[in-house]
């Protein structure tokens, strides 16, 4: 939350902090169900946040929609192969291309998206976040030129944070500079300082030889941790300046530094602002990224991925794809939890099913029925809270 004072500060959201910012019965007896069910899923491994994000969490897709009127030229078509391309899976660049003709719009949104700033002149790109943060606001509206095309996916500050997470940092923290020498100097200097004594006193969770704790890609295992400086207004790293501050609502309105720290294959934590970039506030930060992976899958953890030209895949994977060596090695991908099937007695011995058959049709059944018993105990405990409050 951002305190009048606009001060940042890290929210952790446990159970009780859930419960009493949810007003609404309704929600409330989802918030309770969810409670109450989640123990019958393992999501959690000893590998530590940061690198099974970079060796499992694929970054999402920008969007982007190009609005013209009329058949392209040939120029402009080879302008956007790159693009295209990376639709494709044949660039290391995490968008998706829609092409929309201005004179055949059908889709309620795509008007809505037309009709906002700086559609004049066509064609024209509108750059928005991936679908799963439901910020519908572009980035960033373009004409389509080389220049523009060419700095909507890279920059030489992205190409150097893709080089540090690549070679097994930790996390590369973005210093997304205000502008004031002298505030920027000194969040730099706190950064810096706690930083070190970070990569010193932060330790690794231990790994087991359990298949879920195996490490994928051959780079060092280490807790490494820099900073990189972003300044406001270098011409060549603008969409990289908008594409963090539009992350939230209200950013644009800070004047203050803020920090993003950057793990995985690009994925940002939400920002530290200004006097809330405090020792403590860096601390959780880090040693979120550094503690064991509580919950693999990629959307129920915080955060948002940075638009980078990147294959990940190359980078990481010299033998083989991520999906090959989870495939070879018997472990399973991330994206889908484990469910942990609860002993109810002797199994049946009329059963014919085999063993794949029968985890595959108990998997959806175990979720439906633990999700609607969690669900019935809430309600009843709602109801029980109310009566007697």
């Amino acid at each position: 939350m951002i305190l009048p004072s606009k001060t940042w500060y890290l929210v952790k959201f446990r159970p009780a902090t859930l419960w009493r910012t949810t007003t609404s019965d309704v929600m409330r007896a989802i918030v309770l169900a969810g409670l109450l069910t989640s123990g019958g899923m393992v999501w959690a491994c000893n590998v530590p946040v940061f690198r099974y994000a970079l060796e499992r969490w694929h970054p999402d897709p920008y969007r982007l929609t190009l609005f013209h009127r009329g058949a392209l030229t040939e120029a402009q078509q080879a302008l956007l192969r790159p693009l295209e391309g990376a639709s494709a899976d044949k660039s290391p660049a995490n968008v998706a291309l829609r092409l929309v003709d201005v004179d055949e719009i059908e889709d309620e949104g795509d008007r809505v998206l037309f009709a906002g700033p700086s559609t004049a002149e066509l064609p024209r790109l509108m750059v928005q976040y991936p679908r799963g943060l439901l910020n519908e606001k572009p980035i960033r509206s373009v004409t389509l030129a080389d220049d523009t095309v060419a700095s909507l996916v890279d920059s030489p500050l992205r190409r150097e944070l893709v080089r540090r997470l690549a070679d097994g940092q930790t996390a590369v923290w973005l210093l997304l500079e205000c502008g004031q020498t002298e505030k920027d100097n000194a969040v730099a200097a706190t950064l810096a300082d706690e930083l070190k004594q970070l990569s010193q006193r932060l330790k690794l969770p231990e790994l087991t030889s359990a298949p879920e704790d195996t490490l994928l890609a051959d780079t060092p295992l280490q807790i490494s941790f820099s900073l990189l400086r972003v300044p406001r207004d270098v011409a060549a790293e603008q969409s990289l300046v908008e594409m963090l501050l539009g992350s939230e609502s209200d950013l644009l309105d800070l004047d203050e530094p803020m920090v993003f720290p950057v793990f995985g294959r690009g994925r940002a934590l939400l920002p530290l602002i200004g006097a809330g970039i405090t020792a403590d506030n860096i601390h959780d930060s880090a040693a979120f990224l550094v503690g064991a992976c509580s919950c693999e899958v990629k959307d129920l953890n915080p955060g948002f991925d940075i638009l980078l030209a990147a294959n990940w895949d190359v980078l990481l994977f010299k033998e083989a794809a991520p999906e090959e060596l989870l495939a070879a090695r018997a472990i399973e991908s991330s994206g889908k939890p484990q469910l942990v099937a609860i002993p109810g007695g002797a199994p049946s011995v009329d059963s014919k099913l085999s063993e794949s058959s029968a985890e595959t049709a108990a998997g959806p059944r175990y979720i439906a029925s633990t999700a609607v018993v969690g669900l019935l105990l809430a309600v009843v405990v709602i109801i029980a809270l109310k009566r007697f409050a």
